[in-house]
């Protein structure tokens, strides 16, 4: 696969996880994981777009979702779910308007 066509599919699968986060098929901080992983992929990591995403992923870190989750007492689990419910709450409007901006930036 040639590079060009490597950094099409990936733009490509960028856009897809923004799209999900922005219809709801797709947890917000999975995504900002995912998109934070890609933004290399795309080869323009320092891009203004991915801005609030980066500082969202570094205050968000702690939070445990996905397979992960299995490895922790339901208690603590609960507490961080609190925790991260708040967060989210404050935090909801900034990420999808992200994800309006890498969908905007890079179809």
């Amino acid at each position: 696969m040639e590079q060009t066509e490597h950094l099409a599919l990936k733009r490509h699968e960028l856009v897809k996880v923004a799209n999900a986060m922005l219809a709801g098929n797709m947890n917000l901080i999975e995504g900002i994981r995912q998109i934070c992983s890609l933004r290399f992929a795309v080869a323009d990591p320092e891009n203004e777009v991915f801005l609030a995403i980066r500082g969202i992923e570094s205050e968000t870190d702690t939070f445990l979702v996905g397979q992960i989750r299995s490895n922790y007492s339901q208690e603590y689990l609960q507490r961080m779910d609190v925790e991260m419910q708040s967060y989210m709450a404050e935090a909801k409007d900034d990420i999808l308007q992200a994800c309006q901006e890498i969908v905007q930036t890079f179809s």
